[in-house]
């Protein structure tokens, strides 16, 4: 894997619709629950890129991020159309952060409230371009965890935010495969090297992360064929 920082994205107090979990003392809480354990469990420099207006001046757990070197708080202003969504909102937010922050090739992204519990096992096999786990029965590339360059995320997916509507049932996920799809990116883009296991709470439905184990057994056994025969996609769903 090439030098890599860890992104996670958040919202405070939320600002798009489309959002069931929107508690600020439970997403902050979720937050700093997914730092303390990406500080812990690796050694990337982490951003933690925050959209609302949410003031960390005095959170005793912030000073404490702060402290350490490989944390920065990167802040930035919400798009003024709220109605699009978080996946707008949120790829609004890491075209800035790619441009302004982003200081390694790689960025591996994770949704902030998210943790993966095998992220140390997952990022030795971060090798293509962009790493990211595709449905083409779905139309979908899954946004909670992935892995880009820098360079080829400002060349294919800087300023995609803009066709993603919630409302219009056209998710940040079905605009990735588009690009990816229809793009030479395509030739670029590998599976992730194994399930990513997360633990959280989903903002879009308010349900466990949790996935069946015997369905990811199966996924398991796909992805591992898949990835033997250069397929960068996922063609059975579970």
């Amino acid at each position: 894997m090439q030098e890599a920082t860890l992104c996670l994205t958040g919202t405070v107090n939320v600002h798009a619709d489309h959002t069931v979990r929107t508690s600020p003392a439970e997403r902050l809480a979720d937050y700093k629950g997914a730092i303390r354990f990406y500080l812990d469990h690796t050694d990337l420099p982490l951003i933690f890129a925050e959209n609302s207006d949410y003031d960390f001046a005095g959170d005793p757990d912030f000073e404490v991020f702060s402290a350490s070197d490989r944390f920065t708080l990167f802040r930035s202003p919400h798009h003024p159309d709220t109605s699009r969504g978080k996946g707008f909102q949120e790829f609004h937010m890491l075209d800035r952060v790619v441009n302004e922050a982003l200081k390694t090739p790689l960025m591996v992204k994770v949704t902030g409230r998210y943790i993966v519990r095998n992220i140390a096992s997952l990022l030795p096999g971060l090798t293509a371009p962009l790493n990211i786990d595709i449905h083409r029965k779905m139309q979908v590339a899954l946004s909670g965890f992935f892995a880009v360059e820098g360079a080829v995320y400002r060349r294919y997916f800087e300023g995609c935010y803009a066709d993603a509507d919630d409302a219009a049932g056209r998710y940040i996920e079905h605009v990735l495969y588009r690009v990816i799809a229809d793009t030479p990116l395509r030739k670029m883009t590998a599976l992730l090297p194994e399930n990513p296991i997360f633990e959280g709470v989903s903002g879009s439905y308010g349900g466990s992360l949790q996935r069946n184990k015997y369905k990811m057994m199966l996924r398991s056994a796909e992805r591992s064929l898949n990835r033997s025969l250069g397929i960068s996609r996922f063609l059975i769903e579970y």
